[in-house]
C-alpha cells in the first residue's frame, strides 16, 4: 500500500502543478508593449481609419479579410472590400477589476459571420495602432489594426 501512496501522491501534485502553469497568461502574447489605460487619451487616439493588418488565433492559415473600421466618436463602420458591411455604436469604457484596469468597446453588434471584430472588444491603444482581444486567453481572436490616417 505504500509503494502505490507515494507515486499517487507525486503524480497528483505535479498534475497540479503542470495545470496550473499552463493556465497563466504570458503578457509578452500582446503586441503592444506600450498602450495607454487613460480613457480620455484613448478616445481622442480612436477616432479614424484602421486597417486590420494581423489576427491571432488558434486557426492556422487563416486568410486575413480586407477590412477597415471607420471610427468617430459614436459609431464604428466595418468597410471590408471597400464596401460598408456593419454599422455599429459603441462607448469606450474603463473597467477595473481587482488589481488591474482594462479598457473595453461594448457595442451593440449582433452576432454574425462577418462583424466579428467589433463585439464588446478589449482594447490596447496607441496613438497609431490598436489590438482587440476577444478572449486570447480562452483561444479566442485577436485583431491588430494600423492606423491610416
Amino acid at each position: 500500500m505504500k509503494n502505490i501512496a507515494l507515486p499517487l501522491l507525486l503524480l497528483i501534485t505535479f498534475g497540479n502543478i503542470s495545470c496550473h502553469k499552463t493556465a497563466q497568461i504570458d503578457p509578452t502574447l500582446y503586441p503592444l508593449k506600450e498602450y495607454t489605460l487613460d480613457l480620455q487619451q484613448a478616445k481622442a487616439w480612436l477616432p479614424g481609419k484602421w486597417k486590420l493588418t494581423k489576427e491571432s488565433s488558434i486557426l492556422l492559415n487563416t486568410t486575413l479579410p480586407n477590412v477597415e473600421l471607420v471610427i468617430d466618436e459614436n459609431q464604428i463602420r466595418v468597410v471590408q472590400d471597400g464596401i460598408q458591411i456593419d454599422k455599429v455604436d459603441y462607448a469606450l469604457v474603463k473597467i477595473d477589476y481587482q488589481a488591474s484596469s482594462y479598457l473595453q468597446i461594448n457595442t451593440n453588434a449582433q452576432p454574425r459571420e462577418d462583424n466579428w471584430y467589433v463585439r464588446n472588444p478589449v482594447l490596447y491603444i496607441n496613438k497609431d495602432r490598436m489590438y482587440f482581444d476577444l478572449g486570447r486567453a480562452q483561444d479566442l481572436p485577436a485583431y491588430e489594426f494600423n492606423k491610416t490616417n
